[in-house]
Formats: structure tokens, sequence, C-alpha cells
């Protein structure tokens, strides 16, 4: 196990547990980016790890809206 990037139980819900992975990937990013400054780096950052951050953000807001129906589904039929 990593020291620098330590894994946790983390929460219960998948859209939290994503939004916890997404923030350790845009850290380590954030991280690599000083290191990193040629046009490569340019060009993935602008080609292939925004629009996968884009997206993911999407895909997160869409999961915690159908959690948040469901959870709200189940009570209402406790």
């Amino acid at each position: 196990m990593s020291s620098v990037y330590p894994v946790s139980p983390g929460p219960a819900r998948p859209d939290r547990d994503g939004d916890h992975q997404l923030r350790l990937l845009n850290d380590a990013w954030e991280k690599a980016v000083p290191f990193w400054r040629d046009d490569i780096a340019r060009q993935f950052g602008a080609h292939h790890w925004m629009p996968l951050h884009d997206e993911s953000r999407l895909y997160l807001e869409a999961l915690r809206v159908m959690m948040d129906l469901l959870d709200a589904a189940e009570r209402d039929t406790e």
C-alpha cells in the first residue's frame, strides 16, 4: 500500500467514493504538472485529463441525483 495515496474505506455511496477517487487523481495530476512541462504534458492535460475529469464530474453528479432519489424512495417505502 502506498503511503502517499492511502486507501481508506471511505463513504458507502458510490457517488461519494467516486468524488474521493477523483480528488486523489486530481491531486496526483497537480503534483505531476510542475515536473512535466513539455508539449506531451500539455497535450495530455488538454486532450486526455481534462475531458476525463469533466466527464467524470458529470457522471458523478448524475449518480448523486440517482442515489438521492433511490434513498428517498427507500425511506418512503419503509
